[in-house]
């Protein structure tokens, strides 16, 4: 909503960070960044979560597979949503043929909602570990291409990281709905 409010454009931070990553610009670090935008772009994701959804399925966990699924789509049917919503600028100098606007990093909220919903759901160190670590480089991917400010990129990730605990929260309670009815029968011969 500060975004929004002060009309759209970067804020200092914003600036302060875009000016930090282009003196720092090189080559090789140009290559990584393109790497991950191409990882984390969505016809790859969209193929990383068939990968993880079949993986949960052939571990006999389809409600964990129906759990990465719902998450992916409510993070990138929000991120839509507020793209077109807020309409923010990209970048003047921005390096990615990116057609949509700004804010929030899209980039960075499907890496989020992945590799956080995975780490919920599989409890394993080494997972949030690598949630960590994937979604600031994608971060950083993002913004070292000048394709998206620093506030994009942090809402990007505060998004897609929300989207997957509420996702996980949910898909617990169903668990625990149907390990413990609410509903109880009542015998038929009292």
């Amino acid at each position: 909503m500060v975004i929004h409010a002060l009309g759209n454009g970067p804020l200092a931070v914003d600036t302060w960070w875009h000016d930090v990553m282009l003196a720092w610009r090189t080559d090789a670090g140009l290559a990584v960044a393109w790497a991950l935008d191409l990882i984390g772009g969505v016809a790859s994701m969209i193929a990383i979560g068939i990968a993880i959804v079949i993986g949960f399925l052939t571990a006999r966990r389809p409600r964990d597979a129906i759990a990465v699924v719902a998450a992916m789509l409510v993070s990138e049917t929000i991120t839509g949503v507020l793209k077109l919503s807020f309409a923010r600028p990209r970048p003047a100098d921005s390096l990615a043929n990116d057609a949509m606007t700004s804010f929030p990093s899209g980039h960075t909220s499907l890496a989020a909602t992945v590799t956080v919903v995975v780490a919920l759901l599989i409890r394993a160190r080494v997972a949030w570990v690598f949630a960590v670590i994937w979604v600031a480089a994608m971060a950083w991917s993002r913004t070292y291409l000048e394709a998206h400010w620093l506030t994009d990129v942090i809402a990007g990730a505060v998004l897609g990281a929300s989207v997957a605990v509420l996702t996980w929260a949910f898909a617990a309670g169903l668990r625990r709905t149907e390990d413990h009815p609410v509903f109880v029968e009542w015998p038929a011969n009292r």
